[in-house]
């Protein structure tokens, strides 16, 4: 059986946010998480329709420890994975999310967890790795924040410590069209295509070559995986790398 973990060990004091955390400690996902998901379903897709177009989420593995890495166009992107991804999944969030007592409530409900952007949240990492020993899944946005163009921008390294670190399988994702239905500084969306793609698991080798080992170089091998994902325009820093280089033999 899996176990909660205390709340000094997600976070310092903030109001809304449970003693205990998570709120179920079996892998199910809360009320509150089947609440939110229904919310963010209906919404995409009654608003987009067919302009929502996703990969079967028959590829989302059902166990972890899984990373699932994807990067970030807009705030439109969490809510896909809300409404669309099966099972119950942790995320990473900015903890200035978690400053309204309601809202750091709902979310501490669907199993986000807050950490802070700009400096090692060394508190957040734990709390991610405990989440990948007891087999969770935890989604994180690459870049660690949404991108000023549809253009990657460099993975941020985090991503490669948790991968070194966890040893978890990794599922890499690419999401466009979503800069463009809700851009930066935007209250009210527009209706335009969005799509949402997932790519194969897989796990860092035993042994990487050269700099593989450094958790920079592995955070740019599981970008150059999203970008495979991505239409050329999309890719951003990602788009030179030569593959060949980039990402050695993956088992």
């Amino acid at each position: 059986m899996r176990h909660a973990l205390p709340s000094a060990s997600v976070t310092d004091e903030i109001p809304g946010f449970p003693e205990r955390f998570p709120v179920r400690d079996d892998g199910l996902r809360s009320w509150r998480y089947k609440a939110v998901s229904l919310i963010c379903r209906a919404s995409l897709r009654g608003f987009f329709g067919r302009g929502l177009q996703l990969d079967s989420m028959s590829k989302f593995p059902a166990e972890g420890p899984l990373l699932v890495v994807c990067n970030h166009l807009s705030n439109i992107d969490p809510w896909i994975f809300g409404g669309f991804a099966p099972g119950a999944l942790y995320c990473m969030s900015k903890r200035e999310l978690f400053s309204n007592p309601v809202v750091a409530w709902i979310l501490a409900g669907c199993n986000c967890f807050p950490i802070d952007r700009g400096a090692a949240d060394r508190r957040a990492l734990r709390t991610a790795l405990d989440v990948l020993s007891r087999r969770g899944r935890l989604l994180i946005f690459l870049e660690g924040t949404r991108s000023a163009t549809p253009g990657m921008r460099r993975a941020e390294a985090g991503v490669g410590f948790l991968a070194r670190r966890s040893g978890a399988s990794i599922l890499p994702v690419g999401v466009w069209g979503t800069e463009a239905a809700l851009p930066r500084g935007h209250r009210l969306p527009r209706r335009v295509p969005i799509r949402f793609r997932l790519g194969p698991v897989f796990q860092l080798p035993e042994r990487l070559p050269g700099e593989g080992r450094d958790d920079q170089a592995v955070a740019d091998l599981i970008g150059s995986r999203i970008a495979e994902l991505l239409p050329p325009a999309y890719r951003g820093v990602y788009a030179a790398i030569d593959e060949q280089e980039a990402i050695p033999s993956l088992g």
